[in-house]
């Protein structure tokens, strides 16, 4: 993980975005859950053949890379500005609406028309008001 950005002139860090790793195990959960139903019916219907895990296979290989790209998702959240661990920045001007969508805040940006994310968050509504109420600041 990267050290403190340089920031600004006038600007402060409001809170350090750092993905948790209890919210990461609820969604590996999840998607472990899901996978096994495919798994067995394809184990029942095929008993002869190894081929039935790998759905299993599949989503344990998912859920590993994105535990080594967990680091990734980090971001400080300024009174000016987001700054995304992989070297993104979103002017607090530039977002258009924030909102909440499975395991992550989505950050609208009206110029670019893109949305970006902010996963895992240990509070994803409290992190959602933090940008509404520093975005309201800037406004």
């Amino acid at each position: 993980m990267k050290s403190t950005p340089q920031l600004a002139e006038g600007e402060e860090i409001l809170h350090h975005h750092v993905p948790n790793l209890r919210t990461f195990k609820r969604t590996a959960l999840l998607m472990l859950a899901i996978t096994i139903f495919p798994t067995a019916v394809i184990l029942m219907l095929f008993p002869d053949t190894l081929w039935g895990v790998a759905p299993m296979f599949v989503t344990c290989l998912l859920l590993m890379q994105e535990r080594f790209n967990l680091g990734k998702y980090a971001a400080w959240i300024t009174n000016q500005r987001i700054l995304m661990q992989s070297d993104e920045e979103i002017a607090l001007g530039d977002i258009s609406k924030t909102d909440t969508f499975g395991n992550a805040v989505r950050l609208h940006q009206k110029a670019r028309g893109q949305t970006s994310k902010l996963y895992y968050a240990k509070d994803r509504k409290a992190l959602k008001q933090l940008i509404e109420t520093a975005r309201q600041g800037v406004a």
